[in-house]
């Protein structure tokens, strides 16, 4: 006996299809330069560090969806998001993605669930102890975004590739993100 789709499959299935044409660093590239306004082939690919070649694919896969639209302007071929909401949704995957990063440098898993078991404090209740572990925590997140941009700057590597190359080097130092962080923003540091 099949199983009928009702609307909430269908609505889930459809936006299961925008997270997988958004599932792609390139094509998430090309959306956020999109969100600055048109751009032609050329400027795209100037912007993103991607080849023709590989750019066409991509926004081949993002007119599929129809994230994007084409259109001649001058003589030359205009990119555009199809949707303003589609800037939106990037800077919605950016929140995320900094909250995430916030509760991974350590500091939220240490507050005990914001004071829950450390006397009359309540839950929802930041008593100065967890709030001075939520400070160090956003201190090390700031550092280490700081020394991603900073390396991204310097070497013309995107934000991830930064990243990872920081990891690597703290990983095969045998030291934590924040050290390695710290050095890269602070020449010179311990």
């Amino acid at each position: 006996m099949a199983e009928s789709v009702g609307p909430g499959k269908q609505v889930a299935a459809a936006e299961a299809e925008l997270f997988k044409a958004l599932a792609h660093p390139a094509r998430v590239r090309v959306l956020a330069v999109l969100t600055a306004g048109p751009a032609s082939v050329a400027e795209l690919c100037s912007a993103t560090g991607l080849k023709p070649s590989h750019l066409a694919g991509q926004l081949a896969q993002l007119r599929g969806q129809h994230l994007v639209t084409g259109r001649r302007s001058e003589g030359r071929l205009q990119y555009r998001l199809s949707f303003p909401q589609i800037a939106e949704l990037l800077a919605a995957a950016e929140s995320v993605l900094n909250a995430r990063a916030a509760a991974d440098a350590g500091g939220l898993a240490g507050l005990g669930a914001w004071g829950v078991g450390s006397g009359p404090a309540q839950a929802g209740v930041l008593t100065d102890e967890s709030a001075a572990v939520l400070e160090e925590s956003l201190g090390r997140r700031a550092l280490i975004t700081n020394a991603v941009r900073a390396v991204s700057a310097r070497t013309g590597r995107s934000s991830e590739e930064a990243l990872a190359g920081l990891l690597t080097e703290a990983r095969a130092r045998s030291l934590t993100l924040a050290e390695v962080s710290r050095e890269t923003v602070v020449p010179g540091a311990e």
